[in-house]
């Protein structure tokens, strides 16, 4: 399945036109240094080596976008690009020269991140909380300029309020996006490390995590709701109970002799 550009086709046009613009420029590796407010906070040291067997074998098919400073360059797009030929032993790559302010430059390492990289969800969430914080961008506003919709913003920039090793285990993989919509909405972070512990023993799914807490819910508001939701789940059929006066009555339904068949063996199973 094609990736789903998540800047739509206006961004995506305008970065691609400026690393199309013009021959590309042979600098030397040493002339050439990171950008210290790159947005990506981590880099995967398998993918940067897959990445360098390529360059040895077939060269660097694209360019690193750079702008001229005092010193050398420096990398506006492209740091992925450029660790790999470090480790190939490259000793000069190819570079479209772009003339950028510092606003211009992080905009535009942003955007490429977005764009070329496949970040972990923490590093998304930090690059849509820049766009907010430093370019004074709304939800709404971002979710326009990027092509995703606006609870998709506000669904990842809610994860930085997470507690940092609830972050840490989304970023490794080791939980998702959705398991961190779902622990965010419990404010006791004791609770939110049993539900984590559970998750990672038991390997509950979004949904699975979902249910749990659903069924907590309902436990705390009405016992015995909660007890006909268990029962129906685990039955597969419409379960009813009463109680007054401390005593009550369980109704279960079947429909055929072979519903009746199959309660009977989850109930009475054979010994």
């Amino acid at each position: 399945m094609k990736k789903k550009d998540p800047l739509g086709k206006g961004l995506s046009a305008i970065l691609n036109d400026i690393e199309d613009r013009g021959a590309p420029l042979f600098v030397p590796l040493g002339q050439i240094r990171p950008n210290p407010n790159q947005p990506r906070l981590s880099f995967k040291d398998d993918s940067i080596a897959e990445l360098s067997e390529s360059i040895k074998e077939k060269g660097l098919l694209q360019p690193i976008l750079v702008r001229k400073t005092g010193h050398g360059y420096e990398i506006i797009a492209g740091e992925r690009r450029f660790r790999a030929c470090l480790k190939a032993g490259l000793s000069e790559v190819p570079v479209i020269v772009k003339e950028a302010d510092d606003r211009e430059s992080l905009e535009m390492a942003l955007i490429e991140n977005l764009q070329r990289e496949d970040l972990n969800s923490m590093d998304v969430a930090h690059v849509y909380r820049r766009f907010v914080d430093e370019f004074d961008y709304t939800h709404d506003g971002l979710a326009k300029k990027i092509g995703v919709e606006r609870s998709s913003v506000t669904n990842y920039i809610r994860l930085l309020k997470l507690p940092p090793w609830i972050q840490d285990l989304i970023a490794e993989g080791k939980l998702t996006q959705g398991h961190g919509r779902v622990l965010i909405t419990i404010e006791d972070e004791a609770e939110q490390r049993r539900y984590v512990d559970r998750i990672l023993k038991e390997a509950i799914s979004v949904r699975g995590l979902e249910n749990i807490r659903r069924r907590k819910g309902i436990a705390k508001a009405s016992p015995f709701a909660y007890a006909e939701d268990l029962l129906r789940e685990a039955l597969k059929t419409k379960v009813q109970i009463t109680f007054r006066r401390n005593k009550g009555k369980l109704i279960v339904e079947f429909y055929s002799k072979d519903d009746l068949e199959a309660l009977l063996e989850l109930l009475v199973p054979e010994t």
